[in-house]
């Protein structure tokens, strides 16, 4: 998979899960502001043209994916859809690392 498709895969897992937060019954407004900010920091990597995108980039945008799966379970037991989604773009961002990694 190219670069962009890899980003815009990641992109749609999020999106999914931001759905996700606005059908539930009780609302997770944290939830929300968490999936928001991860859907920026990967639409930031798509902004990038695809050859300057580093393994650095990726690490860092993957170490803030972990820590709001974390702070998003934390919360409340009903966030599997929210955590699915970041885990799922979290996959794609780490066959990108393989991928870029490989490359070099």
């Amino acid at each position: 998979m190219s670069v962009k498709s890899q980003l815009n895969a990641s992109r749609d897992f999020i999106l999914t899960g931001m759905r996700a937060a606005a059908r539930v019954q009780t609302q997770n407004p944290n939830a929300t502001k968490i999936l928001r900010g991860c859907l920026d920091l990967i639409e930031t990597l798509e902004r990038q043209p695809a050859e300057n995108l580093t393994i650095m980039d990726l690490e860092t945008t993957l170490n803030v994916l972990h820590k709001s799966m974390t702070e998003i379970d934390d919360e409340t037991a009903a966030t599997s859809a929210f955590v699915s989604s970041i885990q799922n773009a979290a996959g794609r961002l780490m066959e990108l690392r393989r991928e870029l990694a490989a490359a070099k």
